[in-house]
């Protein structure tokens, strides 16, 4: 099936005209920037300090905008039966997915900028950031959509997205306490993001280490793409 540009544009107009009313999703889009300025008054003083701040409001980002919203735009598509109009009218998965995905990346995206910017983080290292964080957003996107079109609507959304985004979010703060939250979290893509964040902004040079937490965050990719696709062929067929 050939890849369309206008279903995906179509889906994504749709999606931010439906965003742009839900007062539940822009409080969550607003969350981390709040946190973050908050944050940086009190506790901002220090390069270390920034760092932390920036990484914690950032995981928070990847959990709650990428993660849970997407998880409750495509949970909201099978509540008004769109999903099904959608899968008949022959829109991929890809199409899909980045119909609804492109104005989440964006989200994201200007947030995670706009927190690199509150934090006063240098100019010189905001390529690599925006690089880094864009290829996280990316793999918690799809994750999100796997719990989205696995759920039968948006209230379970939070019922079946919860466990499993708090690993994201809770295991990275756990690594001090034992090795085994430390090996969990060096196969996350947001600690390796956070990992990468470190070694950017302390100008570590470019090594191996850059390399296998790279591949880490990309696997998460190519794996979330292969769940999604899966999971959405079979409720076509369904």
């Amino acid at each position: 099936m050939d890849f369309s540009i206008r279903r995906v544009n179509a889906l994504f107009k749709k999606e931010a005209k439906d965003l742009s009313r839900n007062i539940n999703v822009l409080f969550m889009c607003v969350l981390p920037i709040m946190l973050c300025f908050m944050y940086s008054k009190l506790f901002g003083g220090s390069q270390e300090g920034k760092l932390f701040i920036l990484n914690v409001c950032l995981n928070m980002n990847f959990v709650l905008v990428p993660g849970f919203i997407t998880a409750m735009i495509i949970a909201e598509e099978k509540e008004k039966n769109t999903l099904r109009t959608l899968m008949l009218a022959a829109v991929s998965p890809l199409e899909f997915l980045v119909g609804k995905a492109m104005i989440i990346l964006l989200i994201s995206l200007g947030t995670n900028i706009l927190m690199f910017f509150i934090m006063g983080m240098g100019l010189l290292y905001l390529g690599w950031f925006i690089i880094v964080t864009i290829l996280v957003v990316i793999s918690m996107m799809e994750f999100g959509a796997v719990v989205g079109i696995i759920s039968e609507n948006q209230m379970s959304t939070g019922t079946i997205g919860m466990p499993i985004f708090m690993i994201f979010l809770m295991i990275p703060f756990f690594i001090r306490i034992n090795d085994v939250f430390r090996r969990i979290a060096e196969l996350l893509p947001n600690y390796n993001a956070e990992i990468l964040m470190n070694r950017i902004f302390t100008n570590e040079a470019i090594g191996i280490n850059f390399a296998y937490n790279i591949a880490v965050i990309l696997a998460w990719i190519i794996i979330g793409a292969g769940v999604f696709t899966w999971i959405y062929s079979k409720k076509k067929l369904d």
